[in-house]
């Protein structure tokens, strides 16, 4: 499965010389505005802006920070350019989504979902309604070596999922497959005091939405702070979308001097973004998020480390392992098949079949005539 140029083990590239993009003058502003204006900027093509995106009201504000907004638009913008991508090319199943979402930047629309290949630096994809196909979505842009963020769950297969892993290692494309809580500044504070708490007996994590999985952020920033060796998930809902509860728990096997212990996530919508307990046998952590009334507040530390981390990627510094992108869709899928198979029962990781599917939310949203090849 990994036979070509690297493997996804091997494909790992420190991102830690890369924060020049991202720095904010304090005193040189001149020289820092000089320097900005003489690098190209990214040349970014967007695919999924119509329903169920997140591009159209979060990352555009950012990315065309300073770009007037249609009068009729729910959120202002960043309002200050911060970042070096510009948005020029635009696909979406739907034309009118695309032209809806493309015009008001003065962005291109392209007729075919590869159509971008050849005009773009990189690839945004920024529809949930499309994760079910944008493995075959976005093959013609890591064939091209074309930077590419997935958007999240990644995908529902592990057939899915190593077809794109595989293809970014073969041809060296930089890719990104996070959620926006990976990314939280609370994270890495917390992977270092945990350390210092003893051993820890159980966590628990709150999120404000209960949708599986579009909205349940909790699931991938607890694999951030504890790593991604889970044993078992079980996912208890009565259905995935608009449910009225939704509980997921991992099982982490442990490590040297820490057994095994659970860490159970639930949906809990509230005026809390989310939170994080950890109980730990000499000391307790807890961390929360409130959400704020001010949009450009909500850009600003809800949004923009991740989409910092999306530009280094476009830069070429790989944000995670490949390796790790495959384990968080396989802990994903555990937890789909838990509900769906199993009535909400465990399941031991690493025994759902690369075959298996979720289901689509949306199974009529793209027409797959659009990938045979003439």
């Amino acid at each position: 499965m990994t036979n070509g140029k690297q493997s996804r083990r091997g494909f790992l590239i420190a991102g830690t010389t890369a924060g020049a993009a991202t720095i904010l003058s304090t005193g040189r502003g001149a020289l820092a505005e000089t320097a900005s204006s003489a690098r190209k900027k990214i040349r970014v093509g967007v695919m999924g802006v119509g329903r169920g995106s997140f591009m159209s009201y979060s990352w555009a504000d950012m990315i065309a920070a300073t770009i007037p907004k249609p009068e009729d638009a729910r959120h202002v913008n960043f309002g200050t350019p911060f970042l070096n991508m510009e948005i020029t090319h635009v696909w979406d199943q739907s034309k009118e989504a695309a032209h809806k979402f493309a015009d008001p930047l003065g962005a291109t629309v392209v007729d075919r979902y590869d159509g971008m290949v050849g005009k773009v630096d990189a690839l945004l994809q920024a529809g949930f309604n499309e994760v079910p196909w944008q493995h075959k979505l976005a093959m013609p842009y890591l064939e091209a070596g074309i930077p590419a963020y997935l958007s999240r769950p990644f995908a529902y297969s592990l057939r899915a999922i190593d077809e794109v892993l595989d293809t970014a290692a073969k041809y060296n494309t930089p890719l990104m497959a996070t959620d926006m809580g990976e990314h939280f500044y609370e994270i890495e504070p917390l992977k270092e005091r945990v350390k210092g708490i003893g051993r820890i007996n159980c966590a628990h994590g709150t999120v404000w939405a209960r949708d599986y999985p579009m909205h349940f952020h909790m699931q991938f920033t607890i694999l951030r702070i504890f790593g991604y060796d889970v044993e078992e998930v079980a996912v208890l809902t009565d259905k995935v979308m608009r449910n009225t509860y939704l509980q997921e728990t991992y099982i982490f096997k442990g490590w040297e001097e820490q057994p095994a212990f659970p860490c159970a996530m639930h949906g809990a919508p509230s005026r809390n973004f989310y939170s994080i307990t950890i109980m730990g046998a000499d000391e307790n952590l807890h961390a929360e998020r409130m959400f704020t009334p001010d949009w450009r507040d909500e850009l600003l530390f809800n949004q923009s480390n991740q989409i910092i981390a999306m530009q280094r990627t476009f830069e070429g510094d790989q944000f995670q392992p490949l390796d790790v992108i495959r384990k968080k869709t396989e802990i994903f899928l555990t937890g789909f098949y838990s509900h769906l198979e199993r009535g909400g029962a465990p399941v031991k990781v690493g025994t759902v079949s690369v075959d298996w599917e979720a289901p689509p939310s949306q199974p009529d949203w793209i027409n797959e005539s659009m990938f045979k090849r003439s």
